[in-house]
């Protein structure tokens, strides 16, 4: 979807909780979520090789993950590799982010110039005037969430984000100081009606639109 003659590269707010939750589907055990724990970046590829060449790369993987090299994998060295591929694909997908926005401020991100990039030439005013009826109206939503998320992220309150605090920006769930931040927009995604309270048919209504979306 295009506004304002932007491509939307974002995905939408529903989608990353979906993401944060794709271990379990309802009850049942989601066993694409281990798959690309597992291999990473790199488990997309595994699908379309050949039986052999997969038991030959998932052997190189295996002995990558064997740290003490007797044999085995232990619970903590699985642990230890699920933690590597993760942190690996948050920071690849920081810096390919980061190299997209040119013009910093003494090597500094702008709300600014973020907004611009992302949103194109939507302001904050528009946004905050956006009505529902409106096809701009989920782009608004948007923006004023990144900008509340953007606060969060900045740690200093300069209103510009160093490459360590858009890292907290892009994935707030792998920050301490940003948990209240990750349980106000999940919270703010189930409460459809925003009566500030999660009710037991918008939790359930919730997983069923995931499920549905898998």
């Amino acid at each position: 979807m295009s506004v304002y003659g932007v491509t939307n590269s974002k995905e939408p707010v529903l989608e990353k909780l979906q993401a944060q939750q794709q271990h379990f589907r309802g009850e049942e055990h989601n066993q694409d979520y281990d798959h690309e724990a597992f291999l990473g970046q790199e488990a997309e590829e595994f699908d379309n090789l050949t039986q052999e060449e997969s038991q030959r790369r998932l052997s190189v993987i295996v002995d990558k993950i064997d740290k003490n090299n007797d044999g085995y994998v232990t619970q903590e060295e699985l642990k230890d590799w699920i933690k590597f591929t993760q942190t690996r694909y948050i920071m690849n997908d920081v810096h390919s982010q980061w190299d997209n926005h040119k013009n910093l401020e003494n090597g500094k991100l702008s709300w600014a110039l973020y907004r611009k990039d992302t949103y194109g030439f939507m302001s904050d005013d528009e946004a905050k005037e956006a009505h529902k009826s409106d096809d701009s109206y989920t782009y608004a939503k948007m923006i004023l969430r990144d900008k509340r998320r953007w606060a969060a992220a900045d740690v200093d309150a300069d209103g510009l984000l160093a490459k360590e605090e858009f890292i907290s920006f892009l994935h707030p769930e792998e920050s301490v100081h940003m948990k209240d931040i990750v349980v106000y927009e999940t919270m703010d995604d189930m409460d459809k009606d925003k009566d500030n309270k999660i009710s037991m048919n918008e939790y359930i209504g919730n997983f069923i639109i995931i499920n549905l979306l898998q």
